[in-house]
């Protein structure tokens, strides 16, 4: 696994699940923190392609919660301050480096790390992301959808898809809203 093969927002991502395990108090980070901080995300990237791929986000936010509920946590001042990352957690990402590297991308984006996620059955993020109805495939079609052709090559290549969505208003959809 090299890091540098990460968008910026993943190894974001990265981080954010690491705070998500420091704020549990859990000694290692799981998929399951991974997947929290996606979840967690303001921007709804996840959640967006989570629906896109015909799941339920609210369901995988609840599942991947008591998932979490049930790590181990440790307080006081014998804590690790610093969790490592778990197997599952290695195993996700050298899968999520695969998948990049398979789809013709240069570098691993969040999606590709949220793929990765489902793919791993074993795990309770994987379960959780299984009981909301999100399939590796249509996560993959939803994917597609979304980058309409285009590879990530650079760090910040998640910042170019749906850029006008983002910043600009859509006149015909609120025509037809009636606004």
């Amino acid at each position: 696994m090299n890091l540098e093969k990460f968008t910026d927002r993943a190894k974001g991502f990265l981080q954010s699940a690491q705070t998500v395990a420091i704020r549990l108090g859990n000694q290692q980070i799981a998929p399951e923190h991974m997947l929290k901080a996606l979840l967690e995300d303001e921007q709804g990237m996840a959640a967006g392609l989570i629906q896109a791929a015909g799941g339920d986000a609210k369901r995988a936010v609840a599942d991947t919660d008591l998932a979490l509920s049930k790590h181990p946590s440790i307080s006081g001042p014998g804590a690790q301050n610093t969790p490592g990352l778990s197997t599952d957690a290695v195993r996700v990402l050298d899968q999520a480096e695969e998948i990049a590297k398979k789809a013709g991308d240069s570098y691993v984006t969040v999606e590709r790390l949220l793929v990765a996620l489902a793919l791993g059955l074993s795990t309770p993020a994987g379960k959780a992301l299984k009981s909301a109805g999100v399939t590796p495939e249509g996560l993959n079609a939803a994917i597609n959808s979304l980058r309409q052709g285009r590879t990530a090559d650079t760090a910040g290549a998640e910042d170019r898809y749906d850029a006008l969505k983002k910043f600009a208003r859509d006149l015909t959809q609120a025509a037809r809203d009636g606004k």
